[in-house]
């Protein structure tokens, strides 16, 4: 992350309001249903500058929009939010308190990442609440703390209710390193999520052309039977001013970028592990006009049909005809 963008923030987020929190949420979530996107994962920060602002207008966004799209939201304890600290604890409670879905933490940013994470497995183990953790979000192997991280949930058997965001530095490892870590996180359950855009965006960022792309080894990480999503992190703010909450657009980044080219691989990563329609699956689809999986990336084209639980939440009226099979209706 940039110094500047960073400077950027934290001025920004001084300023905020659970009214301005809500209203923002609110046209994201708008945007993404556009787009045909049904559930939504978001960090909404904690700490002593925003205090519940966050949580809480993201809270009401996804009151407004219930029905029509799934919002889990985590309470995410920023880099201000010093766990173990008894103050950082408290204040966490606070937003459990709120019902958060996931609990989440940006560790490498913690003064002592070890102590940070344990109180944070603490209270996730009290509240009986998954975690996200932002994690390795740099390029540098000797600063990695996912294999501590791997261990720590593997010796309280939590893994399978732990993702690890970002994990960039996996891909700067030599392969014996990275293999091994791999292993270790497929062990454990993790999930990994990729953020195509975002980390391309900022990693091995300076004055020169970057030379490494930054995003974690989507490839060998599927390959050993990891769960692998595909998300993007930041939308039109400081860290990436880009993107519309297009799942397309970060298909796009993760095929060109990742190497991502079998479909199967792609569309599982988008849709939360679900390749292709089953009976007895959730009823959550888009229609995309296009050809192909190709063709949709492409064009990314305006237009798709969304369905939610079997009922049309957006896109242009669809007509069913008196031949439509009895499971489309």
């Amino acid at each position: 992350m940039t110094p500047d963008a960073l400077a950027a923030s934290a001025t920004a987020r001084a300023a905020f309001t659970r009214e301005d929190v809500q209203r923002r949420a609110t046209m994201f979530l708008e945007r993404s249903l556009t787009h045909g996107v049904t559930r939504v994962r978001t960090h909404t920060d904690v700490d002593l500058v925003v205090s519940m602002k966050s949580i809480e207008g993201v809270l009401a966004a996804r009151s407004a929009m219930a029905g029509r799209i799934d919002v889990d939201v985590i309470a995410f304890s920023t880099s201000r939010n010093d766990l173990p600290q008894p103050d950082a604890v408290s204040r966490l409670k606070d937003a459990i308190d709120r019902k958060p879905d996931f609990l989440g933490l940006s560790i490498n940013s913690a003064a002592d990442p070890k102590h940070a994470l344990d109180a944070l497995l603490d209270l996730a183990e009290e509240s009986d609440l998954p975690v996200d953790l932002h994690i390795d979000e740099h390029l540098w192997p000797d600063k990695m703390v996912a294999p501590m991280a791997v261990d720590m949930v593997t010796t309280r058997g939590l893994g399978s209710r732990v993702t690890f965001s970002h994990l960039c530095a996996l891909a700067v490892l030599d392969p014996a390193s990275a293999g091994k870590l791999i292993d270790g996180i497929a062990k454990a359950g993790i999930t990994v999520i990729a953020l195509p855009e975002t980390n391309l965006f900022l990693q091995d960022r300076g004055d020169a052309t970057p030379r490494r792309r930054g995003i974690t080894l989507v490839r060998e990480l599927t390959a050993a039977g990891v769960k692998v999503r595909f998300a993007t992190d930041n939308v039109r703010d400081w860290f990436f001013p880009f993107g519309d909450g297009d799942m397309l657009d970060t298909a796009l980044f993760a095929t060109v970028a990742a190497g991502v080219d079998n479909d199967a691989d792609l569309i599982a990563g988008l849709c939360d592990g679900r390749a292709a329609l089953s009976p007895g699956g959730p009823a959550d689809l888009v229609l995309v006009p296009a050809s192909s999986i190709e063709d949709a990336l492409a064009r990314r084209p305006a237009g798709r049909i969304v369905f939610k639980d079997g009922r049309q939440v957006a896109g242009p009226e669809l007509q069913v005809s008196d031949r439509t099979p009895s499971a489309m209706k």
